[in-house]
C-alpha cells in the first residue's frame, strides 16, 4: 500500500490531520525520532525534504484553510490539504498562531542546506520551501498581520461563504450543512478580530469598513437569493443567517472604535525584508527604485517617439483618449472580453513559442460584489490546488464608468489574466508533478510572467496598430510607476496624495487614482512584482533564448515552477549545458 507521503508526492493525498508537532487536529500514534534537533514523525533521512514539505503544507492547509485556498493571500502556500477544510474558518487566536509559528520554525531548522542537495532540482525545492516558511514566520511573528490587517478578518469568512456558492452541483442538504457550519463560526471570528487588532493603520481600517459594507451587500443581495433558490425558507438556517448579518453590522461599527496609527508605511527595513525573505529577491528598495526610474525614463522616450510618429501635434495621452472605442453598456464590455480570450487562445496555441497545455478552460464572469473593493478591474481566480478538473475564472468589473477605457485595454488585460498569462501559468502549476512547486507560488514570478505576456502581443504581431501599441507602452509605464510608488510610499518619501497625482498623470481619473494609491498602501512589496518580475524575465531571455530558442526558453521557464529568478538562471544554464 502507498504511504501517505507517497500519495503526497503524486498529488493524491488528501490529509485529514497534521501528523507531527503540536498542531494535531486529531490524535495520532505516530512514532517520532530526533532529526537535526527537532521532532519528526518517522522521518526518512533520504527523503527528509519531501517529508518536511508535506508536514508544513499540510499543517497550514488544515489550520489556515481559507488563506491557503485563496490566491488573495499570496505569501501562503496553495495547500491541497485546504480542500478538506473549506467550511472551517481559520483559527487566528493568539495561542494557535504562536503554535503555528513555533511549529514552522522547528520544521525550518530541519531543512537540509543547499550544499546537501542532490542536484539543482533539489536545491530549488529546498530554497522554495525555505522561502515559503520564512515568509510565513515574517508575516505572523514579525509583521503580525493578524494584529495589523483588519481586512484579513473580512476576506476569510467571505471566501469561505463564496466557496459554498461556487459548488453549484452540491445537494440542498449539503449546501445547508456547509452554510450552517460557516454561519456558526462568523460571529465569534469577527469578535476575535476586534480583540486581536493592535493599532492598524487608519487607511486599513477605512478599507476594512468598506469591505464589511460590501460583505453586507453580498449577504443580502447575492447569498439570500441563492439560499432561497437552493434550500428554500429553512427557518433554522435563516436564524443563523440573521445572526451573521448582525455580526457584520456590529463589526462594521466596532472598527470605528479600534485604536489606529496614522502612518501605513512599513519602513525601509521591513520592505527590504519582504523582497529578501518573501520574494527571494536580492536587490534593496533603493536599488529597485533606481532600476525602475531608469526604465520609466526609457519607456517615456519610447511612448513619446511613437506618439510623434502617429501625430506630431498631439500628446500620447490625447491620442489614446481620442481613439477610445465606443462602448455603450457593461454587457457589451463582457462580450468583448469573452471574444478576446477566444482569439488569444487560438493565436497562442498556434504559435511555436510554448508547449500549450491540454484541457484547460477559463470562464469570464463579472466580479462578485464582495470582491469589487478588493480586486482590480480585471483579475484572475485559479482553481483550488488539487482540484484539477475545475476551470479558472477571469473576473471583470465593467461598472458604469470608464467603459471605453476598459475596452481599449481589452487585449492586454485579457493576455495578462488568461492567455498566455495567469491562467496558463496557474494551469501549469496546478498540474506540476512536484508537490512543492505545485503548492508554492511566487508573486514576483506570477505577476512578472503576466506583464511579460502583454508584451508578447506586440512582439508576435497580434497587435499591429500603432495606437494600440501606445496603450501597451502606457501599461508598461503604469507597471514601472507602481514599483516606484511601492518603494516611495513605504519608505515615507511620498504621501498618498502625491502618489495619486502621479497616477493621474498616466490618464487615470482623480477618483480611480485615489483608489489605486489606497490599495498600494496596503500591499507593500507586491506592487513592485509586476515590473521587477517582467524585467528579470526579459533579462534572462536576452541571455538564454539565442542558445535555447524562444520555445525552449519559455518551456524551461514555466516547467520549473514559480521559483526565484537566481534559480531560474541556474536551471536555464544547466539546460544550455545539456544541449552542448
Amino acid at each position: 500500500m502507498s504511504t501517505w507521503r507517497g500519495l503526497f508526492q503524486k498529488g493524491m493525498y488528501r490529509p485529514k490531520a497534521v501528523l507531527v508537532g503540536v498542531l494535531l487536529r486529531k490524535d495520532h500514534n505516530v512514532p517520532t525520532l530526533h532529526v537535526q534537533g527537532f521532532l519528526c514523525s518517522g522521518y526518512n533521512r533520504e527523503r527528509l525534504l519531501d517529508q518536511i514539505a508535506c508536514d508544513y503544507i499540510t499543517c497550514l492547509g488544515s489550520n489556515l484553510p481559507q488563506q491557503c485556498a485563496s490566491d488573495e493571500f499570496y505569501f501562503r502556500p496553495r495547500a491541497e490539504a485546504a480542500l478538506q477544510y473549506l467550511t472551517d474558518i481559520d483559527d487566528l487566536t493568539p495561542e494557535r498562531i504562536q503554535d503555528h509559528v513555533g511549529y514552522v520554525e522547528r520544521l525550518l531548522r530541519g531543512i537540509p542546506s543547499p550544499e546537501e542537495s542532490d542536484g539543482i532540482e533539489k536545491e530549488i525545492d529546498s530554497s522554495l520551501l525555505k522561502q515559503s516558511m520564512k515568509s510565513f514566520i515574517r508575516e505572523f511573528k514579525e509583521a503580525e498581520v493578524w494584529r495589523s490587517d483588519p481586512t484579513l478578518y473580512v476576506k476569510i469568512p467571505l471566501f469561505a461563504t463564496d466557496q459554498v456558492l461556487s459548488q453549484r452541483d452540491g445537494s440542498s442538504d449539503q449546501t445547508k450543512a456547509d452554510l450552517s457550519k460557516i454561519f456558526r463560526q462568523i460571529p465569534s471570528f469577527l469578535s476575535l478580530a476586534v480583540k486581536n487588532l493592535r493599532f492598524p493603520s487608519e487607511i486599513s481600517l477605512q478599507v476594512a469598513r468598506d469591505m464589511a459594507q460590501d460583505a453586507l451587500h453580498f449577504y443580502t443581495r447575492d447569498l439570500r437569493p441563492f439560499m432561497a433558490g437552493k434550500i428554500g425558507e429553512d427557518q433554522e438556517l435563516l436564524i443563523k443567517y440573521g445572526e451573521v448579518l448582525e455580526a457584520w453590522e456590529r463589526f462594521h461599527k466596532d472598527l470605528l472604535r479600534v485604536p489606529s496609527r496614522k502612518s501605513f508605511a512599513i519602513g525601509n527595513d521591513d520592505l527590504k525584508g519582504i523582497f529578501a525573505l518573501s520574494l527571494s529577491y536580492p536587490k534593496s528598495p533603493d536599488e529597485i527604485l533606481e532600476v525602475a526610474q531608469c526604465a520609466y525614463e526609457n519607456t517615456q522616450d519610447k511612448i513619446t517617439a511613437l506618439a510623434r510618429k502617429i501625430d506630431g501635434s498631439k500628446t500620447w495621452n490625447r491620442i489614446i483618449y481620442e481613439g477610445l472605442p465606443s462602448v455603450s453598456s457593461p454587457a457589451e464590455v463582457m462580450r468583448l472580453f469573452q471574444e478576446e480570450i477566444k482569439r488569444l487562445r487560438r493565436f497562442f496555441s498556434s504559435q511555436d513559442i510554448i508547449t500549450f497545455p491540454l484541457k484547460e478552460k477559463v470562464m469570464v464572469l463579472q466580479t462578485p460584489s464582495y470582491l469589487q473593493s478588493l480586486r482590480a478591474t480585471a483579475s484572475y481566480q485559479a482553481p483550488l490546488t488539487g482540484n484539477t478538473k475545475a476551470h479558472g475564472i477571469f473576473y471583470i468589473t465593467p461598472g458604469r464608468e470608464d467603459l471605453e477605457l476598459i475596452a481599449a485595454h481589452c487585449p492586454y488585460l485579457s493576455a495578462h489574466e488568461t492567455y498566455p498569462g495567469h491562467h496558463l501559468l496557474d494551469h501549469v502549476r496546478i498540474h506540476h508533478s512536484n508537490p512543492i512547486r505545485r503548492q508554492i507560488e511566487s508573486p514576483l514570478f506570477y505577476e512578472g510572467w503576466a506583464c511579460y505576456s502583454e508584451q508578447l502581443l506586440d512582439e508576435l504581431g497580434y497587435i499591429r496598430h500603432p495606437c494600440q501599441q501606445l496603450i501597451q507602452l502606457q501599461r508598461q509605464l503604469w507597471r514601472i510607476l507602481r514599483a516606484m510608488l511601492d518603494v516611495k510610499l513605504h519608505t515615507e518619501r511620498m504621501s498618498l496624495k502625491e502618489a495619486a497625482k502621479e497616477i493621474e498623470s498616466l490618464g487615470f481619473s482623480p477618483q480611480r487614482a485615489r483608489r489605486q494609491a489606497r490599495r498600494f498602501a496596503l500591499t507593500p512589496g507586491y506592487q513592485s512584482c509586476y515590473f521587477i518580475g517582467s524585467y528579470e524575465i526579459l533579462r534572462l531571455r536576452e541571455r538564454f533564448s539565442p542558445r535555447l530558442d524562444v520555445k525552449g526558453f519559455h518551456n524551461t521557464l514555466l516547467d520549473g515552477g514559480q521559483i526565484p529568478f537566481h534559480l531560474v538562471e541556474k536551471r536555464l544554464q544547466e539546460r544550455v549545458n545539456e544541449n552542448g
